[in-house]
């Protein structure tokens, strides 16, 4: 281990350590716990949580967070997250939970650690637990067999203990129906819309108005501060052709990054789609599964297959024969996966139904779960280390760079230096758009910030780094008229445009409200009711969107033709709707998925007897957070 790191000191490997630089800097850093020699962060009833529990599992949640977030996760989302207070949280859970474990006498023998280890894949090759993969993995993250079984054996605990108190949580056939209903239930509406864009032609806006306009909302015209900066760009890309890589180098990472490689069982298939929709009446299912059912029997007469598709499925694949290419069980909804990996080669299934219709499902090839072989990835691998190499001599560079401008306050000279060409921009500033792709609001910020002729700090950004000098800078300042009518004019207009767009909406309510009827409003109007068609709590409302005040304003409608009380806006303008009916879900689908519903249930139901079990030992325990951890 330590020859293969001296050997890559400077190439891909280095990026695993990146989770323990995280680490350091943010439990060592700037006021840490260095000076105090803090080995402990906590005392849950006498019992420490330490230093290393606590970075460790700040290292898990990191990771966690980096592989959710990727390029999103900066120093203003890693403060939302709060990662050290959710470290920290976790780990006193779970040590009242394991003392309370050991009060109930709940255990977990030799056995079930064994079961447990050996069905983790971490640890698995060819799909089998395998002794010398389970040292090397542990070895490679600092884990004696002995540490690593004591986790497990007090995770397997913990599991039991919480099986226990979700256990507890039932569901009555009362909240089941209730559930089901808020689900399924749908309405359709009509609706009337005043269109914003359609009262813009009304609106003719005097001199005195857009002055007074102005006047009142001046502030809001405020220019933000400007500067002109010139910058020397150090992007990975650009030092690609720099790099090489050996033999070694690909056979040690395929090695270290194994599990990337493994690859699950697939199937490679062809369907014909016989489309329905899930509400569809039994007439309609009938007719349709008639017309499959006879393409079925010519495709199992022998008749091509990809041909059948092409003349008869109804889904996007249709005219590519109904090719589906290679897929694994968890790609497609599990009624057509469970029947294509239950098919072997070259058979073709009986009518598979699912959400989208009928199918007939051909599988014309499969393939076992396995890994990929070195020969297959080391073209992929290759590129993988090149980029990372390419991105440690980016950091190198502009690292030297920076240095040398900073010693030296000669930007141009070092440039010159160096064979780099200085980028010069237009005047920023943070309500105008980058124009150069590869900068981000990073790049701005820090642009900002400087004065004329200053250098700023080395900018780190996804797709490169960035050393910046402040070219010429203009402060923020209100504006005179002149400078920005045409923006005060445009909003005037749009301010009096909804004005008018939601009086019209007003008076169309008024008139239905003393009993006339809506067609003769509309028509007098000379308005189109529009109708949404059928739609669910958790769908978007067609033709209108993700409005959830007109939604739940719908849904709170109970007799057909009644109107809501106010005009709704929206994006367009205001919305005056109306129900057109309610669709009550069918209690024979509530019975098909009664099991389904009652799982959803009982798991939040207990996960909230869960937090309130926590939240009464936390009430009744001694709890001691160190000064300064969160």
């Amino acid at each position: 281990m330590l020859h293969l790191m001296r050997k890559h000191a400077k190439s891909w490997i280095i990026n695993v350590l990146v989770g323990a630089i995280v680490v350091v800097f943010v439990f060592w850093g700037v006021g840490s716990f260095r000076q105090r020699n803090i080995t402990r962060v906590a005392t849950v009833n006498d019992e420490p949580i330490s230093m290393a529990e606590y970075q460790e599992r700040y290292r898990e949640l990191f990771e966690q967070a980096r592989i959710q977030y990727r390029d999103f996760l900066d120093e203003n989302l890693l403060k939302a997250l709060d990662l050290k207070k959710q470290a920290l949280k976790s780990l006193i859970n779970e040590h009242l939970i394991y003392q309370q474990a050991r009060a109930l006498g709940v255990a977990a023998t030799a056995e079930d650690l064994q079961r447990v280890i050996a069905q983790t894949p971490y640890f698995q090759v060819d799909g089998r637990f395998n002794p010398d993969r389970y040292r090397s993995m542990l070895a490679r993250f600092h884990y004696t067999p002995e540490q690593y079984e004591e986790a497990v054996r007090k995770s397997e605990i913990n599991k039991r203990v919480i099986g226990m108190i979700t256990g507890l949580a039932k569901v009555s056939a009362t909240e089941v129906r209730d559930f089901f209903h808020m689900l399924k239930d749908r309405i359709d509406l009509d609706f009337v819309l005043f269109e914003t864009e359609k009262f813009r032609e009304k609106v003719q806006p005097k001199d005195q108005d857009i002055q007074a306009f102005f006047k009142k909302h001046r502030k809001q015209y405020r220019f933000s501060p400007q500067v002109k900066v010139s910058y020397l760009a150090f992007r990975p890309k650009d030092f690609e052709d720099e790099v090489e890589v050996s033999q070694d180098e690909l056979a040690d990472y395929y090695e270290l990054n194994l599990d990337r490689y493994r690859e699950p069982e697939k199937v490679k298939a062809r369907h014909i789609l016989f489309r329905l929709e899930r509400d569809d009446p039994p007439e309609k299912v009938a007719q349709v599964r008639s017309k499959a059912e006879g393409v079925l029997k010519l495709a199992q007469k022998g008749e091509d297959f990809a041909g059948l598709a092409e003349k008869y499925s109804e889904g996007p694949t249709a005219k590519a024969g109904g090719d589906l290419g290679w897929f694994a069980r968890d790609q497609l909804v599990k009624p057509f996966s469970d029947a294509a990996f239950r098919a072997s080669k070259g058979s073709i299934t009986d009518l598979v139904r699912t959400d989208f219709g009928f199918h007939i499902i051909k599988v014309e090839d499969r393939r076992a779960a396995g890994s990929r072989s070195f020969e297959e990835v080391k073209d992929e691998i290759r590129k993988k280390i090149i980029q990372e190499k390419a991105t440690e001599l980016a950091t190198d560079r502009s690292a030297a760079a920076y240095e040398e401008v900073a010693l030296s306050q000669d930007f141009e000279g070092v440039a010159r230096k160096k064979g780099l060409t200085p980028i010069t921009t237009d005047f920023l500033s943070s309500d105008r758009p980058m124009t150069d792709e590869n900068l981000d609001h990073k790049f701005l910020e820090i642009a900002l910030s400087l004065k004329k002729g200053e250098i700023g700090p080395l900018v780190d950004l996804d797709k490169g780094h960035f050393l910046i000098k402040c070219l010429d800078r203009k402060e923020s300042y209100l504006p005179q008229l002149k400078e920005v009518r045409a923006r005060v004019e445009a909003d005037l207009v749009d301010e009096q445009a909804l004005e008018l767009a939601r009086k019209a909406a007003e008076g169309f309510l008024a008139r239905i409200k003393k009993g006339e009827g809506w067609e003769t409003a509309a028509k007098d109007l000379k308005l189109e009711i529009q109708n949404t068609g059928p739609f669910t709590r958790n769908e978007l409302i067609p033709k209108i969107g993700g409005n959830g005040a007109i939604k739940s304003a719908g849904f709170a409608l109970r007799e057909p033709g009644q109107s809501i009380p106010e005009p709704y806006k929206a994006d367009k303008g205001f919305y005056v709707i109306r129900l057109k009916k309610r669709l009550t879900a069918d209690a024979a689908e509530l019975e098909k998925e009664r099991e389904a519903l009652v799982k959803r249930l009982r798991t939040s139901k207990g996960q909230i007897f869960l937090y309130q079990w926590i939240e009464s030992l936390k009430a009744k325990s001694n709890i001691l957070i160190e000064e300064g951890v969160i």
